[in-house]
């Protein structure tokens, strides 16, 4: 069993699938003289505003006005972390238009990373580095059905089932957070288009997400005990040489992630000159402190991996099939929707960053022992 410190480096977002309305579910407000976004907690709004007028706090919300006000009007002397699930710090101005994306928390309310989160980002980094190895990749991209996936590569990589992947003997824990902040941020887009420029704000999302510069710890084991009495026995696969060891597994992710950021790097420095803003300069310096990050990493000891909400097309996949002579014909249009209608894009077109063209989603993982 080792254990692993883990560093945000940059806001992290991990979704609980809920979606909070403003007014309802979440105010606005100050705390301390900071601007926060108050998450609601209606056992408390109770509490101060009394069972008695709990009808009068609906029929505010079909006006769609601010719980806030309801309780301003009932418990004037209310703070706003009298009526507080968590309070989080406003990075991005809230409007009351906005929904915001819930963070996922624990029983206790303590916001973290799931074990299945870090495993599935860990299984992509070690994806990405083997798949270019295997002979005749270009048909391997197409399943029984017809359909575009992954399924082909990673059955010969991993095995062929859930009981036969080499995967399952990877064990990743939770790391639970919460002794920096957390902080509301609204989403925009860097997209390539034609007249509009660079800078698209015409979908922001607004979100919740953990604090850069807080840490955790989780512990990963792999079972090489377990996995190779099954291989004994012919149920699995021969297990990556990568995956061995947790140093090998370090070492692995971080090269996968210069590989995938030196790339981003390029692909942006083209296109530079073309933005008649500084966003785009913007993120390549936000790229480039990443890549120095990476590069500063201790081999065999320490990583840059890439989590969540905002990750990109890119950091998801892994993006091993763009060398691939069918990428533009067959991955592309399987992945883009309406694809004919961007064929004089690259692909793909569009990166996610906060409004102040801060990334998303960085991590860096340390292993103590």
């Amino acid at each position: 069993m080792s254990r692993i410190k883990i560093e945000t480096l940059t806001a992290v977002h991990i979704g609980s699938g809920e979606t909070l309305q403003y007014g309802t579910d979440f105010v606005t407000g100050k705390q301390d003289e900071e601007y926060v976004i108050s998450i609601v907690d209606p056992r408390k709004v109770l509490e101060l505003i009394g069972e008695d007028n709990v009808y009068q706090w609906v029929a505010a919300i079909e006006r769609k006005e601010a719980t806030s006000k309801v309780v301003k009007q009932f418990a004037p002397n209310a703070k706003i972390d009298d009526y507080s699930k968590r309070i989080i710090m406003e990075w991005s101005a809230a409007k009351p238009s906005d929904t915001l994306k819930e963070q996922i928390h624990d029983g206790r309310g303590v916001p973290y990373i799931p074990g299945s989160s870090i495993k599935g980002a860990i299984r992509t980094a070690v994806l990405g580095s083997l798949a270019k190895e295997l002979p005749d990749l270009e048909n391997k991209l197409k399943n029984r059905f017809g359909r575009v996936t992954a399924e082909l590569v990673e059955s010969e990589l991993f095995g062929g089932n859930p009981n036969k992947d080499v995967f399952r003997f990877l064990q990743v824990g939770d790391a639970y957070f919460g002794k920096n902040y957390e902080v509301a941020i609204r989403m925009v887009n860097i997209n390539e288009r034609e007249r509009q420029g660079f800078w698209d704000e015409s979908k922001s999302q607004l979100i919740e997400a953990i604090g850069p510069e807080d840490s955790a710890e989780f512990q990963m084991k792999i079972n090489l005990t377990g996995y190779n009495l099954s291989k004994s026995e012919g149920l699995v696969p021969k297990i990556p040489a990568c995956m061995q060891s947790a140093s090998a597994l370090i070492e692995t992710i971080n090269a996968h992630t210069l590989h995938l950021l030196a790339t981003e790097k390029e692909y942006w420095q083209e296109r530079e000159a073309n933005d008649a803003t500084d966003h785009v300069t913007n993120y390549l310096e936000r790229i480039g402190e990443m890549l120095d990050t990476a590069r500063k990493c201790e081999k065999g000891k320490e990583c840059v991996l890439r989590i969540g909400h905002g990750s990109g097309w890119r950091f998801i996949t892994g993006a091993w099939t763009e060398d691939l002579d069918n990428f533009a014909s067959l991955i592309v249009p399987a992945s883009r929707p309406a694809n004919y209608k961007y064929t004089e894009y690259d692909f793909p077109k569009t990166r996610r960053v906060d409004d102040q063209c801060e990334l998303l989603g960085f991590v860096k993982l340390t292993l103590l022992e």
